[in-house]
């Protein structure tokens, strides 16, 4: 997972030219160790390479297995070099927007858009797979504007420290809506109680909900979250957020182990199962929009607007 990718998108798209090249990647990441049947684990295989995409029939228990099958990538018709610039484009360290995505890629937004999302949930995938441990320090923030506080969205940030008390391995998480005093938009303590349970192993964790206690790392990173978000996306509404933070920590904590983001997301997205799209589009409990209250979104920000200019 540390192999060096091409310096540039151009170089990149020349050797991922072909859905043969994608194929015979994907083929390494999803069986680094030569093919497995996923119902018998049998290693031996026919290949029919007259489809589109290949297709592998176990010698044993005659299973036939598409080379996208059980990946983020399945049911899909696009083809897999789009596939790869997309997985290439949200591996660089600014990520990108589905609107530029879609541009790049010549298809339309919404494939674009499911693209992107159906990539941020293998990078979920990875995120779950593993805890913060030693020691860990846990801090609270808000992201949004200071012209509507009303509207911010409370976040925790909590990161497993080395010896010299620097972020070793990142998360940054929406607590649930039920745990945040909504008025005051802050976290309550059974929210961060929550995030310690959840995502650490519960030893040798520091609390620090003071912000003027910060540390260097940690004042960097809730920084360059928030400018990230309202740079490359003109700001993220809470339904998502979480998603696109979880982007955020990959590519951090990729970039902290000196690791490969492309060569590990390809990993992640060949044994992560394909997200789908009623799913992703499902409500979920969220904060009340602020607006609401007000009748409309307008007359909520000249509400606030006034408030700040008094």
């Amino acid at each position: 997972m540390t192999r060096e990718m091409p310096p540039s998108f151009d170089s990149f798209c020349q050797q991922f030219h072909s859905e043969q090249a994608c194929a015979d990647a994907l083929f390494a990441a999803r069986w680094p160790d030569g093919f497995r049947c996923p119902s018998c684990s049998h290693t031996r295989y026919y290949l029919t390479s007259t489809r589109r995409l290949p297709l592998y029939e176990c010698a044993s228990c005659r299973r036939q297995t598409s080379i996208i099958a059980g990946t983020v990538m399945e049911g899909s018709s696009t083809p897999l070099t789009r596939w790869f610039q997309a997985l290439y484009l949200l591996s660089q360290p600014g990520g990108i927007s589905s609107n530029r995505l879609s541009k790049v890629m010549a298809v339309t937004y919404k494939t674009a858009w499911l693209i992107s999302h159906k990539l941020r949930h293998a990078m979920q995938q990875a995120d779950l797979a593993e805890q913060l441990t030693g020691q860990v320090r846990v801090e609270p923030f808000t992201y949004g504007s200071a012209f509507f506080p009303d509207a911010k969205q409370p976040l925790l940030i909590g990161a497993s420290l080395d010896e010299k008390a620097n972020a070793a391995y990142v998360k940054i998480k929406q607590p649930d809506p039920r745990h945040v005093n909504n008025e005051l938009r802050v976290i309550n303590p059974i929210g961060i109680h929550t995030f310690v349970r959840t995502h650490t192993n519960e030893r040798n964790v520091t609390v620090h909900p003071l912000i003027n206690n910060s540390i260097s790392d940690f004042l960097y990173l809730k920084r360059y979250v928030c400018d990230w978000l309202n740079d490359t996306f003109n700001g993220i509404g809470a339904k998502h957020l979480q998603a696109y933070l979880d982007e955020f920590s990959f590519r951090i904590n990729m970039k902290l182990r000196k690791m490969s983001s492309f060569a590990c997301l390809l990993a992640w997205c060949a044994k992560t199962a394909a997200l789908q799209y009623k799913m992703l589009i499902r409500d979920k409990l969220v904060l009340p929009e602020p607006w609401r209250a007000y009748g409309s979104r307008a007359k909520w920000r000249a509400r606030q607007l006034a408030l700040w200019m008094a």
